[in-house]
Protein backbone atom coordinates (compact mmCIF):
# COMPACT_ATOMS: atom_id res chain seq x y z
CA UNK A 1 0.00 0.00 0.00
CA UNK A 2 2.80 2.36 0.93
CA UNK A 3 4.63 1.47 -2.24
CA UNK A 4 1.58 2.36 -4.32
CA UNK A 5 1.19 5.67 -2.49
CA UNK A 6 4.86 6.50 -3.06
CA UNK A 7 4.57 5.72 -6.77
CA UNK A 8 1.50 7.95 -7.06
CA UNK A 9 3.29 10.82 -5.33
CA UNK A 10 6.33 10.40 -7.58
CA UNK A 11 4.11 10.35 -10.67
CA UNK A 12 2.37 13.58 -9.62
CA UNK A 13 5.70 15.30 -8.92
CA UNK A 14 7.06 14.16 -12.29
CA UNK A 15 3.99 15.60 -14.08
CA UNK A 16 4.40 18.91 -12.24
CA UNK A 17 8.11 19.13 -13.12
CA UNK A 18 7.29 18.42 -16.79
CA UNK A 19 4.63 21.13 -16.80
CA UNK A 20 7.09 23.65 -15.32
CA UNK A 21 9.75 22.71 -17.90
CA UNK A 22 7.17 22.90 -20.69
CA UNK A 23 6.16 26.41 -19.61
CA UNK A 24 9.80 27.50 -19.44
CA UNK A 25 10.38 26.20 -22.97
CA UNK A 26 7.17 27.86 -24.19
CA UNK A 27 8.42 31.22 -22.95
CA UNK A 28 11.48 30.95 -25.19
CA UNK A 29 9.97 29.10 -28.17
CA UNK A 30 6.88 30.16 -30.09
CA UNK A 31 4.76 27.99 -32.34
CA UNK A 32 1.14 27.64 -33.43
CA UNK A 33 -0.92 25.01 -35.22
CA UNK A 34 -3.09 26.88 -37.73
CA UNK A 35 -5.50 24.72 -39.73
CA UNK A 36 -7.32 27.56 -41.51
CA UNK A 37 -7.14 27.99 -45.28
CA UNK A 38 -4.54 30.65 -46.02
CA UNK A 39 -3.17 30.48 -42.43
CA UNK A 40 -5.07 33.63 -41.47
CA UNK A 41 -4.18 33.20 -37.78
CA UNK A 42 -0.44 32.92 -38.45
CA UNK A 43 1.83 35.86 -39.19
CA UNK A 44 3.08 35.87 -42.75
CA UNK A 45 6.77 35.82 -43.61
CA UNK A 46 6.49 39.45 -44.68
CA UNK A 47 5.11 40.51 -41.28
CA UNK A 48 7.78 38.56 -39.42
CA UNK A 49 10.53 40.11 -41.53
CA UNK A 50 9.22 43.64 -41.00
CA UNK A 51 9.27 43.39 -37.20
CA UNK A 52 12.58 41.50 -37.18
CA UNK A 53 14.14 44.45 -39.00
CA UNK A 54 13.21 46.90 -36.22
CA UNK A 55 16.38 48.51 -34.90
CA UNK A 56 14.65 50.82 -32.41
CA UNK A 57 11.78 50.30 -29.95
CA UNK A 58 8.30 50.54 -31.48
CA UNK A 59 5.12 50.90 -29.43
CA UNK A 60 1.57 50.01 -30.45
CA UNK A 61 -1.12 51.48 -28.22
CA UNK A 62 -4.61 50.00 -28.55
CA UNK A 63 -7.61 52.01 -27.40
CA UNK A 64 -10.41 49.47 -26.82
CA UNK A 65 -13.56 49.85 -24.77
CA UNK A 66 -14.99 47.13 -22.54
CA UNK A 67 -18.45 45.56 -22.82
CA UNK A 68 -18.21 45.30 -26.60
CA UNK A 69 -20.59 43.43 -28.85
CA UNK A 70 -19.74 39.75 -29.45
CA UNK A 71 -18.47 40.60 -32.95
CA UNK A 72 -16.13 43.34 -31.71
CA UNK A 73 -15.02 41.16 -28.79
CA UNK A 74 -13.81 38.61 -31.35
CA UNK A 75 -12.02 41.39 -33.23
CA UNK A 76 -10.38 42.59 -30.02
CA UNK A 77 -9.26 39.05 -29.12
CA UNK A 78 -7.81 38.53 -32.60
CA UNK A 79 -6.04 41.89 -32.42
CA UNK A 80 -4.43 41.12 -29.06
CA UNK A 81 -3.35 37.65 -30.26
CA UNK A 82 -1.76 39.00 -33.43
CA UNK A 83 0.06 41.75 -31.50
CA UNK A 84 1.51 39.07 -29.21
CA UNK A 85 2.81 37.34 -32.34
CA UNK A 86 4.39 40.57 -33.58
CA UNK A 87 6.06 41.02 -30.21
CA UNK A 88 7.39 37.45 -30.25
CA UNK A 89 9.20 37.97 -33.57
CA UNK A 90 10.49 41.49 -32.90
CA UNK A 91 13.58 40.56 -30.85
CA UNK A 92 12.26 42.68 -28.01
CA UNK A 93 11.85 45.85 -30.10
CA UNK A 94 8.05 45.87 -30.22
CA UNK A 95 5.77 46.36 -27.25
CA UNK A 96 2.05 46.97 -27.05
CA UNK A 97 -0.52 47.95 -24.48
CA UNK A 98 -4.31 47.90 -24.40
CA UNK A 99 -6.10 50.73 -22.59
CA UNK A 100 -9.81 51.34 -22.01
CA UNK A 101 -10.69 55.04 -22.38
CA UNK A 102 -13.99 54.32 -20.61
CA UNK A 103 -14.97 57.40 -18.62
CA UNK A 104 -11.37 58.57 -18.21
CA UNK A 105 -11.23 62.03 -19.78
CA UNK A 106 -7.43 61.98 -20.00
CA UNK A 107 -7.40 58.72 -21.96
CA UNK A 108 -10.20 59.97 -24.22
CA UNK A 109 -8.23 63.14 -24.96
CA UNK A 110 -5.13 61.06 -25.66
CA UNK A 111 -7.05 58.80 -28.07
CA UNK A 112 -8.46 61.78 -29.94
CA UNK A 113 -5.03 63.45 -30.08
CA UNK A 114 -3.84 60.33 -31.92
CA UNK A 115 -6.95 60.61 -34.18
CA UNK A 116 -8.50 57.42 -32.77
CA UNK A 117 -12.16 58.39 -33.00
CA UNK A 118 -15.09 56.82 -31.11
CA UNK A 119 -17.99 55.30 -33.00
CA UNK A 120 -21.44 54.02 -32.10
CA UNK A 121 -22.54 50.40 -31.86
CA UNK A 122 -25.42 48.44 -30.38
CA UNK A 123 -24.26 46.63 -27.22
CA UNK A 124 -26.19 44.31 -24.88
CA UNK A 125 -25.97 45.54 -21.31
CA UNK A 126 -28.16 44.45 -18.39
CA UNK A 127 -30.39 42.46 -20.78
CA UNK A 128 -31.03 45.54 -22.90
CA UNK A 129 -29.75 46.56 -26.31
CA UNK A 130 -28.18 50.00 -25.97
CA UNK A 131 -26.49 52.30 -28.47
CA UNK A 132 -23.11 53.09 -26.93
CA UNK A 133 -20.11 55.16 -27.96
CA UNK A 134 -17.04 52.90 -28.01
CA UNK A 135 -13.38 52.96 -28.98
CA UNK A 136 -11.56 50.37 -31.06
CA UNK A 137 -8.42 51.71 -32.76
CA UNK A 138 -4.67 51.83 -32.40
CA UNK A 139 -1.67 54.08 -32.88
CA UNK A 140 1.86 53.02 -33.85
CA UNK A 141 4.65 55.11 -32.28
CA UNK A 142 8.22 55.01 -33.57
CA UNK A 143 10.54 57.80 -32.50
CA UNK A 144 8.84 61.05 -33.47
CA UNK A 145 6.68 59.32 -36.13
CA UNK A 146 3.24 57.85 -35.72
CA UNK A 147 0.61 56.06 -37.79
CA UNK A 148 -2.96 55.33 -36.78
CA UNK A 149 -5.84 52.99 -37.55
CA UNK A 150 -8.68 55.17 -36.23
CA UNK A 151 -11.40 52.49 -36.16
CA UNK A 152 -11.19 48.69 -36.29
CA UNK A 153 -14.49 46.86 -36.85
CA UNK A 154 -13.35 43.71 -38.65
CA UNK A 155 -10.41 41.32 -38.77
CA UNK A 156 -10.37 41.47 -42.59
CA UNK A 157 -7.07 42.94 -43.76
CA UNK A 158 -6.00 43.80 -40.20
CA UNK A 159 -2.59 42.13 -40.37
CA UNK A 160 -1.91 43.78 -43.72
CA UNK A 161 -2.84 47.21 -42.34
CA UNK A 162 -0.67 46.84 -39.24
CA UNK A 163 2.34 45.46 -41.13
CA UNK A 164 2.15 48.08 -43.87
CA UNK A 165 1.93 50.88 -41.30
CA UNK A 166 4.88 49.48 -39.33
CA UNK A 167 6.81 49.26 -42.57
CA UNK A 168 5.85 52.80 -43.52
CA UNK A 169 6.69 54.36 -40.16
CA UNK A 170 10.11 52.66 -40.01
CA UNK A 171 11.32 53.00 -43.58
CA UNK A 172 13.26 56.00 -44.84
CA UNK A 173 11.99 55.94 -48.42
CA UNK A 174 8.36 56.72 -49.22
CA UNK A 175 6.97 56.20 -52.71
CA UNK A 176 4.59 58.58 -54.46
CA UNK A 177 1.82 57.51 -56.85
CA UNK A 178 0.93 60.21 -59.38
CA UNK A 179 -2.45 60.15 -61.15
CA UNK A 180 -2.46 61.76 -64.59
CA UNK A 181 -4.96 64.65 -64.79
CA UNK A 182 -6.15 67.15 -67.39
CA UNK A 183 -7.67 64.80 -70.00
CA UNK A 184 -10.93 63.85 -68.27
CA UNK A 185 -9.31 61.14 -66.13
CA UNK A 186 -10.95 59.84 -62.96
CA UNK A 187 -9.54 61.57 -59.88
CA UNK A 188 -8.40 59.75 -56.71
CA UNK A 189 -9.71 62.70 -54.69
CA UNK A 190 -13.22 62.55 -56.19
CA UNK A 191 -14.22 59.35 -58.01
CA UNK A 192 -11.72 56.92 -56.38
CA UNK A 193 -11.59 57.89 -52.72
CA UNK A 194 -11.65 54.30 -51.44
CA UNK A 195 -8.59 53.45 -53.53
CA UNK A 196 -6.83 56.61 -52.40
CA UNK A 197 -7.51 55.82 -48.74
CA UNK A 198 -5.90 52.38 -49.05
CA UNK A 199 -2.99 53.68 -51.12
CA UNK A 200 -2.16 56.28 -48.50
CA UNK A 201 -1.38 53.56 -45.94
CA UNK A 202 1.79 52.86 -47.94
CA UNK A 203 2.30 55.64 -50.46
CA UNK A 204 1.77 59.32 -51.02
CA UNK A 205 -0.91 60.18 -53.57
CA UNK A 206 -0.85 63.19 -55.88
CA UNK A 207 -2.09 64.30 -59.30
CA UNK A 208 0.09 65.16 -62.30
CA UNK A 209 -1.09 67.89 -64.69
CA UNK A 210 1.34 67.99 -67.61
CA UNK A 211 -0.21 71.23 -68.87
CA UNK A 212 1.55 73.04 -66.02
CA UNK A 213 4.47 70.65 -65.42
CA UNK A 214 7.55 70.64 -67.65
CA UNK A 215 7.88 66.92 -67.02
CA UNK A 216 6.52 64.20 -64.79
CA UNK A 217 7.76 65.47 -61.39
CA UNK A 218 10.88 63.83 -59.99
CA UNK A 219 9.09 62.86 -56.77
CA UNK A 220 6.55 60.71 -58.68
CA UNK A 221 7.63 57.07 -58.55
CA UNK A 222 4.77 55.53 -60.53
CA UNK A 223 2.35 57.17 -62.97
CA UNK A 224 -1.28 55.98 -63.10
CA UNK A 225 -3.49 56.73 -66.11
CA UNK A 226 -7.18 56.11 -65.32
CA UNK A 227 -9.59 56.40 -68.23
CA UNK A 228 -8.78 59.58 -70.14
CA UNK A 229 -11.88 60.73 -72.02
CA UNK A 230 -10.07 63.30 -74.15
CA UNK A 231 -7.12 62.95 -76.49
CA UNK A 232 -3.72 63.30 -74.81
CA UNK A 233 -1.68 65.97 -76.67
CA UNK A 234 1.62 64.97 -78.29
CA UNK A 235 3.54 67.23 -75.93
CA UNK A 236 2.10 65.38 -72.93
CA UNK A 237 2.81 62.03 -74.59
CA UNK A 238 6.45 63.06 -74.94
CA UNK A 239 6.68 63.89 -71.23
CA UNK A 240 5.20 60.52 -70.30
CA UNK A 241 7.46 58.79 -72.83
CA UNK A 242 10.57 60.34 -71.27
CA UNK A 243 9.37 59.34 -67.79
CA UNK A 244 9.21 55.76 -69.08
CA UNK A 245 12.67 56.05 -70.68
CA UNK A 246 14.06 56.92 -67.23
CA UNK A 247 12.67 53.65 -65.89
CA UNK A 248 9.42 55.14 -64.61
CA UNK A 249 6.65 52.52 -64.23
CA UNK A 250 3.19 53.26 -65.62
CA UNK A 251 -0.21 51.75 -64.89
CA UNK A 252 -2.72 52.01 -67.76
CA UNK A 253 -6.39 51.52 -66.84
CA UNK A 254 -8.84 52.34 -69.64
CA UNK A 255 -11.25 50.84 -72.17
CA UNK A 256 -11.87 51.96 -75.72
CA UNK A 257 -15.68 52.05 -75.79
CA UNK A 258 -17.88 54.77 -74.34
CA UNK A 259 -21.11 53.22 -73.09
CA UNK A 260 -24.58 54.48 -72.23
CA UNK A 261 -26.50 51.74 -70.42
CA UNK A 262 -29.75 53.70 -70.17
CA UNK A 263 -29.93 54.16 -73.93
CA UNK A 264 -28.42 50.75 -74.62
CA UNK A 265 -25.60 51.62 -76.99
CA UNK A 266 -21.86 52.20 -77.06
CA UNK A 267 -19.42 53.97 -79.35
CA UNK A 268 -15.69 53.90 -79.93
CA UNK A 269 -13.55 56.43 -78.05
CA UNK A 270 -11.38 58.70 -80.21
CA UNK A 271 -8.36 58.81 -77.91
CA UNK A 272 -5.75 58.23 -80.65
CA UNK A 273 -3.76 56.20 -78.17
CA UNK A 274 -3.36 52.94 -80.09
CA UNK A 275 -0.18 53.68 -82.08
CA UNK A 276 1.46 55.14 -78.98
CA UNK A 277 0.72 52.09 -76.82
CA UNK A 278 1.66 49.63 -79.58
CA UNK A 279 5.16 51.09 -79.48
CA UNK A 280 5.38 49.81 -75.87
CA UNK A 281 4.12 46.33 -76.78
CA UNK A 282 0.37 46.40 -76.03
CA UNK A 283 -2.94 47.69 -77.36
CA UNK A 284 -6.33 47.98 -75.71
CA UNK A 285 -8.74 46.92 -78.44
CA UNK A 286 -11.86 48.82 -79.47
CA UNK A 287 -14.27 46.13 -78.36
CA UNK A 288 -16.43 45.01 -75.45
CA UNK A 289 -15.98 41.67 -73.70
CA UNK A 290 -19.01 40.00 -72.12
CA UNK A 291 -19.21 36.85 -70.03
CA UNK A 292 -21.81 34.27 -69.11
CA UNK A 293 -20.72 34.59 -65.46
CA UNK A 294 -21.82 38.13 -64.77
CA UNK A 295 -23.32 40.47 -62.22
CA UNK A 296 -26.97 41.43 -61.88
CA UNK A 297 -28.52 44.79 -62.73
CA UNK A 298 -31.94 46.29 -62.10
CA UNK A 299 -34.06 46.76 -65.22
CA UNK A 300 -37.29 48.72 -65.44
CA UNK A 301 -39.98 47.62 -67.88
CA UNK A 302 -43.27 49.26 -68.84
CA UNK A 303 -46.23 46.89 -68.60
CA UNK A 304 -49.45 48.70 -69.44
CA UNK A 305 -50.01 51.40 -66.84
CA UNK A 306 -47.32 49.98 -64.53
CA UNK A 307 -43.52 50.08 -64.40
CA UNK A 308 -41.91 46.95 -62.98
CA UNK A 309 -38.33 46.48 -61.78
CA UNK A 310 -36.54 43.15 -62.12
CA UNK A 311 -33.00 41.87 -61.89
CA UNK A 312 -31.27 40.37 -64.91
CA UNK A 313 -27.82 38.94 -65.43
CA UNK A 314 -25.83 41.37 -67.57
CA UNK A 315 -22.89 39.89 -69.54
CA UNK A 316 -20.95 43.16 -69.82
CA UNK A 317 -20.57 43.20 -66.01
CA UNK A 318 -18.44 40.01 -65.94
CA UNK A 319 -17.40 38.25 -62.73
CA UNK A 320 -13.91 37.21 -63.78
CA UNK A 321 -12.39 34.13 -62.16
CA UNK A 322 -9.49 33.31 -64.52
CA UNK A 323 -6.09 34.62 -63.44
CA UNK A 324 -2.42 34.03 -64.07
CA UNK A 325 -1.56 32.13 -60.88
CA UNK A 326 2.19 32.39 -61.59
CA UNK A 327 2.34 36.19 -61.40
CA UNK A 328 2.58 37.97 -58.02
CA UNK A 329 -0.16 40.47 -58.93
CA UNK A 330 -2.81 37.80 -59.46
CA UNK A 331 -1.43 34.68 -57.77
CA UNK A 332 -4.06 34.67 -54.99
CA UNK A 333 -6.94 36.46 -56.70
CA UNK A 334 -10.31 34.71 -56.79
CA UNK A 335 -12.83 36.96 -58.51
CA UNK A 336 -12.84 40.50 -59.94
CA UNK A 337 -15.88 42.47 -61.11
CA UNK A 338 -15.46 44.39 -64.37
CA UNK A 339 -17.82 46.84 -66.10
CA UNK A 340 -17.68 47.08 -69.91
CA UNK A 341 -14.09 45.80 -70.27
CA UNK A 342 -12.09 45.87 -73.49
CA UNK A 343 -9.64 43.15 -74.47
CA UNK A 344 -5.86 43.67 -74.54
CA UNK A 345 -3.73 42.54 -77.49
CA UNK A 346 -0.84 40.43 -76.20
CA UNK A 347 0.89 39.76 -79.55
CA UNK A 348 2.82 43.03 -79.89
CA UNK A 349 5.50 42.38 -77.30
CA UNK A 350 7.88 40.46 -79.57
CA UNK A 351 8.13 43.27 -82.10
CA UNK A 352 8.56 45.83 -79.30
CA UNK A 353 11.26 43.71 -77.65
CA UNK A 354 9.46 43.41 -74.28
CA UNK A 355 7.83 40.66 -72.22
CA UNK A 356 4.01 40.64 -72.14
CA UNK A 357 2.35 38.37 -69.58
CA UNK A 358 -1.45 38.11 -69.36
CA UNK A 359 -2.79 38.62 -65.83
CA UNK A 360 -6.59 38.43 -66.09
CA UNK A 361 -8.72 36.52 -68.60
CA UNK A 362 -12.43 36.34 -69.24
CA UNK A 363 -14.02 33.04 -68.26
CA UNK A 364 -14.46 30.03 -70.55
CA UNK A 365 -17.80 31.24 -72.01
CA UNK A 366 -17.33 34.80 -73.27
CA UNK A 367 -18.35 37.04 -76.14
CA UNK A 368 -16.59 39.92 -77.88
CA UNK A 369 -18.49 42.77 -79.58
CA UNK A 370 -16.86 44.97 -82.19
CA UNK A 371 -18.14 47.58 -84.63
CA UNK A 372 -21.77 48.09 -83.55
CA UNK A 373 -22.15 47.85 -79.78
CA UNK A 374 -25.54 46.57 -78.63
CA UNK A 375 -25.57 46.71 -74.82
CA UNK A 376 -29.34 46.70 -74.30
CA UNK A 377 -29.97 45.10 -70.90
CA UNK A 378 -33.34 43.69 -72.05
CA UNK A 379 -31.83 41.78 -74.92
CA UNK A 380 -31.97 37.98 -74.75
CA UNK A 381 -28.53 36.44 -75.08
CA UNK A 382 -28.33 33.11 -76.86
CA UNK A 383 -25.90 30.40 -75.67
CA UNK A 384 -24.24 30.40 -79.09
CA UNK A 385 -23.11 34.00 -78.65
CA UNK A 386 -20.71 33.02 -75.87
CA UNK A 387 -18.30 31.40 -78.32
CA UNK A 388 -15.04 32.85 -77.00
CA UNK A 389 -13.02 31.99 -73.95
CA UNK A 390 -10.13 33.29 -71.86
CA UNK A 391 -9.84 36.65 -73.61
CA UNK A 392 -6.97 38.71 -72.06
CA UNK A 393 -8.30 41.69 -70.08
CA UNK A 394 -5.08 42.71 -68.32
CA UNK A 395 -1.35 42.26 -68.90
CA UNK A 396 1.98 42.98 -67.25
CA UNK A 397 4.70 44.34 -69.56
CA UNK A 398 8.40 44.55 -68.74
CA UNK A 399 11.55 45.29 -70.70
CA UNK A 400 13.71 47.91 -72.44
CA UNK A 401 10.91 49.99 -73.98
CA UNK A 402 11.86 52.08 -77.00
CA UNK A 403 10.91 55.74 -77.14
CA UNK A 404 7.84 56.48 -79.21
CA UNK A 405 9.71 59.51 -80.58
CA UNK A 406 12.94 57.73 -81.45
CA UNK A 407 12.16 57.90 -85.17
CA UNK A 408 9.48 60.60 -85.10
CA UNK A 409 9.52 64.34 -85.19
CA UNK A 410 9.29 65.88 -81.75
CA UNK A 411 6.14 67.86 -80.84
CA UNK A 412 6.39 71.63 -81.20
CA UNK A 413 5.31 74.29 -78.73
CA UNK A 414 3.44 77.55 -79.22
CA UNK A 415 6.57 79.07 -80.79
CA UNK A 416 6.58 76.34 -83.49
CA UNK A 417 9.86 74.95 -82.12
CA UNK A 418 10.40 71.41 -80.80
CA UNK A 419 9.68 71.27 -77.07
CA UNK A 420 13.08 69.61 -76.49
CA UNK A 421 16.30 68.98 -78.37
CA UNK A 422 16.67 65.73 -80.27
CA UNK A 423 20.07 65.31 -78.59
CA UNK A 424 18.41 65.35 -75.15
CA UNK A 425 15.87 62.67 -76.10
CA UNK A 426 16.19 59.41 -74.17
CA UNK A 427 15.55 56.57 -76.62
CA UNK A 428 15.52 53.37 -74.52
CA UNK A 429 14.35 52.45 -71.04
CA UNK A 430 16.19 50.14 -68.62
CA UNK A 431 15.43 46.41 -68.84
CA UNK A 432 13.62 46.52 -65.48
CA UNK A 433 11.00 49.10 -66.55
CA UNK A 434 7.45 47.91 -65.91
CA UNK A 435 3.87 48.55 -67.03
CA UNK A 436 0.50 47.12 -66.06
CA UNK A 437 -2.45 47.37 -68.45
CA UNK A 438 -6.13 46.78 -67.58
CA UNK A 439 -8.74 47.20 -70.30
CA UNK A 440 -11.19 48.83 -67.90
CA UNK A 441 -11.30 51.66 -65.34
CA UNK A 442 -14.86 51.74 -64.02
CA UNK A 443 -14.18 48.74 -61.76
CA UNK A 444 -12.27 50.90 -59.27
CA UNK A 445 -14.58 53.95 -59.14
CA UNK A 446 -16.49 54.50 -55.92
CA UNK A 447 -19.88 54.43 -57.66
CA UNK A 448 -19.16 50.98 -59.15
CA UNK A 449 -17.04 49.45 -56.40
CA UNK A 450 -18.76 46.57 -54.58
CA UNK A 451 -16.06 43.90 -54.71
CA UNK A 452 -12.99 44.51 -52.47
CA UNK A 453 -10.88 42.31 -54.73
CA UNK A 454 -11.06 45.08 -57.35
CA UNK A 455 -9.06 47.27 -54.97
CA UNK A 456 -6.55 44.50 -54.35
CA UNK A 457 -5.93 44.06 -58.07
CA UNK A 458 -4.95 47.74 -58.43
CA UNK A 459 -2.97 47.85 -55.17
CA UNK A 460 -1.08 44.71 -56.18
CA UNK A 461 -0.31 46.24 -59.55
CA UNK A 462 1.17 49.36 -57.92
CA UNK A 463 3.26 47.21 -55.57
CA UNK A 464 4.58 45.22 -58.52
CA UNK A 465 5.28 48.34 -60.57
CA UNK A 466 7.40 49.65 -57.70
CA UNK A 467 9.00 46.23 -57.13
CA UNK A 468 7.62 46.36 -53.59
CA UNK A 469 5.91 42.98 -53.53
CA UNK A 470 6.50 41.76 -49.97
CA UNK A 471 2.92 42.35 -48.81
CA UNK A 472 1.02 41.28 -51.94
CA UNK A 473 0.41 37.71 -50.71
CA UNK A 474 -0.61 39.04 -47.30
CA UNK A 475 -3.14 41.45 -48.80
CA UNK A 476 -4.90 38.87 -50.96
CA UNK A 477 -4.83 35.77 -48.77
CA UNK A 478 -7.90 36.98 -46.84
CA UNK A 479 -9.98 37.64 -49.95
CA UNK A 480 -12.61 34.87 -50.13
CA UNK A 481 -15.55 35.48 -52.42
CA UNK A 482 -16.78 31.98 -53.17
CA UNK A 483 -19.12 31.96 -56.12
CA UNK A 484 -21.80 29.27 -56.24
CA UNK A 485 -21.27 26.44 -58.68
CA UNK A 486 -23.86 26.42 -61.44
CA UNK A 487 -26.31 23.50 -61.14
CA UNK A 488 -28.38 22.15 -64.08
CA UNK A 489 -32.14 22.65 -63.91
CA UNK A 490 -32.80 18.91 -63.52
CA UNK A 491 -30.41 18.75 -60.56
CA UNK A 492 -32.16 21.75 -59.01
CA UNK A 493 -35.49 19.90 -59.19
CA UNK A 494 -34.00 16.77 -57.63
CA UNK A 495 -32.42 18.76 -54.79
CA UNK A 496 -35.69 20.62 -54.19
CA UNK A 497 -37.74 17.41 -53.90
CA UNK A 498 -35.10 15.81 -51.67
CA UNK A 499 -35.33 18.81 -49.32
CA UNK A 500 -39.13 18.54 -49.35
CA UNK A 501 -39.61 14.81 -48.81
CA UNK A 502 -36.41 13.39 -47.25
CA UNK A 503 -36.82 14.97 -43.74
CA UNK A 504 -40.41 13.72 -43.18
CA UNK A 505 -39.51 10.28 -44.60
CA UNK A 506 -36.56 10.04 -42.21
CA UNK A 507 -38.79 11.03 -39.29
CA UNK A 508 -41.32 8.33 -40.24
CA UNK A 509 -38.56 5.68 -40.57
CA UNK A 510 -37.08 6.68 -37.20
CA UNK A 511 -40.55 6.54 -35.63
CA UNK A 512 -41.14 3.02 -37.00
CA UNK A 513 -37.71 1.84 -35.78
CA UNK A 514 -38.35 3.35 -32.37
CA UNK A 515 -41.77 1.63 -32.23
CA UNK A 516 -40.32 -1.83 -32.96
CA UNK A 517 -37.45 -1.34 -30.51
CA UNK A 518 -39.89 -0.48 -27.71
CA UNK A 519 -42.19 -3.39 -28.65
CA UNK A 520 -39.29 -5.85 -28.56
CA UNK A 521 -38.25 -4.58 -25.12
CA UNK A 522 -41.79 -5.08 -23.78
CA UNK A 523 -41.95 -8.59 -25.22
CA UNK A 524 -38.62 -9.55 -23.60
CA UNK A 525 -39.83 -8.24 -20.22
CA UNK A 526 -43.03 -10.22 -20.58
Amino acid sequence: MKKTSWQTTAYILLVLVNLVLLNMIANTRFWRLDLTEGKVFTLSKASKQVVRNLDEPLTIKVFASQNLSPQLNDVKRYLVDILKDYRSYSNGNLRFEVVNPGNDEELEKEAQQYRVQPFQQNVWEKDRLELKVIYMGLVILYGDKQEVIPAIQSTAGLEYNITSLVKRVTQQQEYTVGFLAGHGEASPFEQMQQLRGLLETNYKVTTVDLETEEQVPDNVDVLAIFQPTEEIPDEHKLKIDQFIMQGGPVGWYYNMVETNLQQGFGRARTLKIGEWSENYGFRVNTDLVGDKKAGMINVQQRRGFFTTTSQVQYPFFPMVESFNENHPITSNMEVVSFFFPSSVDTTLGVEAGVSVKPLVYSNEQSLVQTGRFDINALRKWGPGEFDRGHVPLSVAVQGPFNSFYRERELPVGDDERPVMSQDDLLTQAPDSTRMVVVGEANFIRDDYLSNPANLYLVLNSFDWLLNDTDLISLRTREVSMRTLREVPDTAKQVIKYINWFLPPVLMIVLGIVYYFVRRNKRQRRA
